[in-house]
């Protein structure tokens, strides 16, 4: 495979929603001609000659900003370890709405199907150095399998795949281990830890917590409260400032009696 291990490799293709219009090849660089960005986006475009001329890929570069601590794209991980790497993508930006959204959004199997055999083709012609654009690696058997592209979709969509929850017994885990078995002669599962001092990632564990609610006053209560606490405050303060002149009075009658 071409996507390789954070520490070596030739190039790394990551992958970031294929389901639906469109295919962006989203690098760090405008790749140079004779770099393993040039030479996969090269293969890419012949697979799609080849498969379905109607799609379009294009080349999107932007600059890694190491100011922000969360990386735009996944391929940003591997470009800052100084490897060649690209994420290929239905979304045209980062920060397109489609891609902030949390929720599960509608897959077009078909399109699921012509993408992934697209990138497929693409790939095998990377590793194969195939440079001939009137053939085709992969055929017969090697064609992906639209039906059990929508099987797994469908499984998805209806399984928890929280990262908090994808433990080692996971059926997301276990059914992708379980598939990945049947097309390849070796698969290992392996627990990926975040570096201490740098870490690309981190989970919080807590999946459930409780939600407080409180029954307060309305605003008005509050209104008249602060009203009647100010005209408290206030006929006290007159009450004392009125004290002197109050005792003056006092004196002045009590000097009249006595005259």
């Amino acid at each position: 495979a071409v996507v390789s291990t954070q520490s070596t490799g030739e190039f790394v293709l990551c992958l970031d929603g294929i389901g639906n219009d469109g295919l962006h090849l989203h690098v760090s660089k405008q790749p140079k001609e004779g770099t393993a960005a040039h030479k996969m986006l090269t293969a890419i475009e012949e697979a799609v000659a080849l498969l379905n001329p109607n799609i379009s890929v294009n080349t999107v570069p932007k600059k890694v900003n190491l100011g922000n601590p969360l990386f735009a794209w996944h391929h940003e991980i591997f470009t800052v370890k100084r490897l060649s790497a690209a994420t290929i993508s239905n979304y045209p930006a980062y920060n397109s709405l489609g891609r902030l959204n949390t929720f599960d959004t509608s897959v077009d199997v078909e399109k699921l199907y012509a993408h992934t055999h697209i990138i497929a083709e693409g790939i095998a012609r990377y590793i194969s150095d195939l440079s001939d654009q009137s053939v085709t690696i992969l055929d017969d058997y090697l064609v992906p399998n639209k039906e059990l592209l929508s099987r797994t979709v469908e499984f998805l969509t209806n399984t928890q795949r929280a990262a908090t929850l994808l433990q080692r017994d996971s059926p997301v885990l276990l059914n992708l281990e379980q598939t990945l078995s049947k097309y390849a002669s070796e698969v290992i599962v392996s627990e990926l830890k975040a570096s201490k001092r740098d870490p690309e990632f981190q989970f919080y564990d807590q999946t459930e917590t409780k939600l407080f609610a409180y029954n307060v006053k309305p605003a008005v209560f509050a209104l008249f409260l602060a009203i009647a606490v100010i005209a408290y405050l206030g006929t006290i303060y007159l009450c004392v400032k009125s004290i002197p002149h109050g005792m003056t009075y006092l004196y002045q009658m009590k000097k009249l009696k006595s005259s």
